[in-house]
């Protein structure tokens, strides 16, 4: 069976290449008839010069009269013999249709003789308009809507939002009738005008156990809680003085995106939650009350009023920054399934499916993210493409009841949501807008795909839930599908990796960030021109009805985090490495691993979407020396970059404390080289200039330079900082200056390779006046942050230090020493962050954390903030407890 369905599939797709090839020939021969010159080739033949034409979509073009079109400044051609050959078999004739599938003359798809036109989501054009969210939004405050606005006494904080154009559903009936819901039905042109008498005389739904969805029992209860906002009523809102009704007048007929005008409707009327439906799809019958599910998560037992969560939710973790959520959703077939709009080049790949690591109670709110969005899968009939729903079984199922979990897609990936049965929180209601310019079967999935962009950005977090739904669809044409999702088949691989680059720095807030991609996304092909009007009419109409958007919790884009592996033969390297990424991705777009990882390791990484360093051992102990060699290779891997300006080292048991890092401030500050001091030390005393202490007045920093600091001679002597002591030996030096048990520890590992590198003759531009190469004090040097304009002065100083085996912990503060002696240009200028640590019983421990946060300086009793936490093993800790950790650590 399963054999017969894609050969019927390939004989589709066939036939509709064929069809599209004899379009093309005819379209060649029609242009050419008038747009291609003839040329004579040196041997005296004849060439014909392709031309390609690139029409317009109807949604942009204004009709003058029968023989011609008109938009801004372009003309398409007269109807012609084509024309009328795609009108008969396609249903549109590109004027005044949807946009040909034939490419124009520029860079938008590559076309290949062997297999067809590949779509590539170049820029092919670009909008000449003004940036109005981006020029005026800050001149405007959320003000109280007018009371004229209003169009109902309905104050509801849940609100279900449905368009159709049949008489009223059952699964509408099941949204009116559950208790604390109002629902507001957006009619169309078709719309039954005698709408709510139907509804209202529908049976009301009293069923056991065993009944259907479609069953239509006895009873009836009036609809007092839906609105029917009528076309009439519609029509009111576009004489409305403002963007809104500049908006609403722009809202096609006859199309999905009349939804649009419910959204508005609900948020004008209270909504704190928007259940977005279709009124196909059943909300399901509770087996043990009878009454409809409830489709909101728990308030939790004694969790304070409004504090919803959503319990036992699954953390996936995933490389890949496209997600198919299927797969570990319990599909009832024994095939691969996915979500409408998933790539169709990804489908077979496993890599894509994620790993559930373990599972947690999900808040909607907390101060460091929010979910934005939940949507239900469908049994029955689920969200699928035509594609799926040709070549495998239906009916289908996803596990359901208590082996059955909601799960959190990871904040760096994507994954397709639909309008079918999804719940909008608040601070996601301006990711609603549907664009209109594309088909229905496209545009709630490119609606999903273009919020995400923003969501990673703004702290919100999508959750696919188990089906309390069930869809018994409308009637359709698979062919007819197959053809309304075609930009999904084409388009969407692209598109992801459009968004996952995507970026505007001028764009500061959730609207102007809005406004810009889409812009952008007119640009490269995947909306049209109404749509950039419609998002900005949109955006101003929110703000006109009150709406408050969300502030930016935005990823930081200029600066890269690498991770150091000392290690890589643990059986979970893989799965380790993955974690780590997406933990660091959730607050650093770029991020890479380094460490001594195998070719098949670094092959597998790739896959899994993870940009990798492989360090040189050369014999020598991990993690002694190449950690500092790994940063030099980072750094010059970014160093030419328009966007990295600094990258941030830190070992994989090393946890970062964000907001200390970065002072709270965006874009991450990258003019300073970023160090650590131990949390009780005084800031000065790693990294610090000792040539600055001998004019300090401070007893306790000549102290610290004077015991800690010393110079080396070429000739093999050793003296003191300030030069009042000298050795012939480095043993002599540390046996009578005062020094800690580290010091003598460090003597094994760096005294010897120090004075190979004073007697270098390399280092010689590094010497000072006195002819003596000046050593800081060590430190732990398990973070450091260098500005990418450092990257060739860095990688001198590194490479000096790698040839003459310095040790990790002494390299480091001599390396920043080096550039700081090597930049001309301007001071270097060095910014120390707390590092807490211990040797003693909580080491690695997650009591650590708390004893850190605890800790004072001396005798204060201030509090200090700690920006690095060293050392937490995952491998001891585990994936939940390291999760817990991370994000405790942002929250201190």
């Amino acid at each position: 069976m399963k054999t017969n369905h894609l050969r019927l599939v390939l004989l589709i797709c066939g036939l509709i290449a064929a069809i599209e090839l004899f379009v093309s020939i005819l379209e060649f021969s029609d242009n050419c008839k008038t747009k291609c010159p003839i040329s004579s080739s040196s041997s005296g033949g004849m060439q014909q010069q392709r031309h390609f034409n690139q029409n317009v979509r109807a949604n942009n073009v204004t009709k003058n009269d029968d023989s011609s079109s008109k938009i801004e400044g372009t003309t398409t051609t007269t109807t012609s013999p084509l024309s009328r050959f795609k009108q008969t078999v396609f249903g549109h004739n590109d004027e005044g249709g949807t946009k040909a599938n034939i490419p124009s003359n520029n860079v938008a798809a590559e076309v290949i003789s062997s297999t067809g036109v590949v779509f590539e989501g170049l820029k092919t054009r670009s909008f000449d308009g003004e940036r109005i969210i981006h020029n005026k939004y800050h001149e405007r405050r959320p003000s109280a809507p007018k009371p004229g606005l209003f169009m109902s006494d309905h104050e509801c904080s849940n609100w279900g939002v449905v368009t159709t154009i049949f008489e009223p559903t059952y699964a509408i009936k099941r949204v009116a009738d559950m208790p604390s819901w109002c629902l507001v039905v957006v009619a169309d042109t078709k719309t039954p005008k005698d709408y709510m008498t139907l509804l209202n005389s529908m049976a009301m739904e009293h069923v056991g156990q065993n009944t259907s969805a479609g069953d239509r029992p006895v009873g009836s209860q009036p609809s007092s809680n839906v609105i029917l906002f009528s076309v009439e009523m519609q029509k009111e809102w576009e004489s409305v003085k403002g963007p809104l009704g500049s908006f609403v007048s722009r809202v096609p007929w006859k199309h999905f995106s009349r939804k649009n005008l419910g959204y508005l409707f609900a948020i004008l009327h209270g909504a704190e939650f928007i259940f977005d439906f279709d009124d196909d799809n059943y909300i399901k019958i509770d087996e043990h009350s009878g009454k409809v599910m409830d489709i909101l998560p728990d308030h939790g037992d004694g969790a304070p009023t409004g504090v919803m969560t959503l319990r036992n939710v699954s953390i996936v973790s995933i490389g890949s920054s496209i997600f198919n959520h299927h797969p570990i959703m319990g599909p009832s077939i024994n095939e691969t399934s996915w979500a409408r709009g998933f790539p169709l080049d990804k489908i077979l790949d496993t890599r894509t499916h994620g790993k559930v690591l373990f599972e947690k109670d999900v808040p909607l709110w907390s101060a460091r993210e929010q979910v934005g969005v939940i949507q239900y899968l469908a049994d029955t009939n689920p969200d699928i493409d035509a594609i799926h729903r040709l070549t495998k079984p239906l009916p289908m199922a996803f596990d359901f009841g208590e082996n059955a979990q909601p799960v959190m897609v990871p904040k760096h990936a994507y994954a397709p949501y639909n309008a079918q049965a999804t719940i909008h929180m608040k601070d996601a209601f301006w990711a609603t807008l549907l664009p209109s310019t594309v088909p229905g079967r496209v545009s709630d999935i490119w609606r999903s795909y273009f919020a995400q962009c923003i969501f990673h950005d703004a702290g919100l977090r999508l959750v696919f839930a188990p089906p309390k739904i069930e869809q018994l669809r409308n009637d359709h044409s698979y062919l007819g599908d197959l053809k309304a999702e075609q930009d999904l088949y084409e388009k969407s691989g692209k598109l992801l990796e459009f968004l996952q680059n995507w970026d505007e720095q001028s764009a500061n807030s959730v609207p102007e960030r809005m406004e810009k991609l889409w812009i952008d996304l007119y640009e490269h092909d995947y909306i049209e021109l109404e749509d950039v009007y419609a998002v900005q009419y949109w955006l101003g109409a929110l703000q006109q009805i009150g709406y408050a958007f969300p502030p930016l919790k935005r990823r930081y884009r200029n600066v890269a985090v690498m991770g150091q592996f000392n290690y890589a033969d643990h059986p979970n390297l893989i799965d380790n490495v993955i974690f780590w990424a997406q933990k660091h991705r959730e607050y650093f777009h770029s991020v890479i691993a380094a460490g001594p990882f195998s070719d098949e390791q670094v092959i597998e990484l790739a896959e899994n979407s993870i940009e990798v360093i492989v360090s040189s051992l050369n014999g020598r102990k991990h993690g002694h020396y190449d950690p500092y060699e790994n940063l030099m290779a980072a750094l010059q891997l970014f160093k030419n970059s328009s966007t990295i300006e600094a990258v941030l080292y830190a070992h994989d048991d090393t946890l970062l404390n964000i907001t200390e890092l970065s002072q709270g401030m965006y874009p991450f500050p990258t003019n300073d080289i970023i160090g650590n001091t131990k949390l009780m030390e005084r800031d000065e005393f790693s990294y610090g200039d000792p040539r600055e202490a001998v004019m300090s007045n401070d007893y306790e920093i000549r102290y610290w330079a004077n015991s800690t600091c010393y110079r080396m001679y070429p000739n093999g002597t050793v003296s003191s900082f300030d030069n009042t002591l000298s050795f012939d030996s480095f043993r002599e030096f540390y046996a009578k200056v005062p020094s800690s048990k580290w010091n003598m520890y460090l003597q094994g590992y760096c005294s010897g390779a120090q004075m190979n590198l004073a007697k270098d003759p390399e280092s010689a531009k590094f010497l000072e006046n006195d002819g003596s190469m000046l050593f800081p004090s060590y430190t732990q040097a398990d973070f450091l942050l260098v500005p990418t304009k450092y990257a060739d002065l860095y990688m001198e100083a590194a490479k000096l230090h790698s040839k003459n085996n310095v040790f990790l912990e002494c390299a480091l503060p001599k390396i920043v020493d080096m550039v700081r002696q090597q930049a001309t240009s301007e001071k270097v200028t060095m910014r120390v962050v707390k590092l807490c640590t211990t040797f003693y019983g909580k080491r690695g421990k997650p009591s650590m954390i708390q004893w850190c946060q605890s800790r004072t300086h001396n005798n204060d009793t201030t509090l200090q903030t700690f920006g690095v936490l060293h050392p937490i093993k995952l491998n001891k800790s585990g994936y939940k407890e390291m999760d817990w950790i991370m994000d405790a650590i942002q929250e201190s």
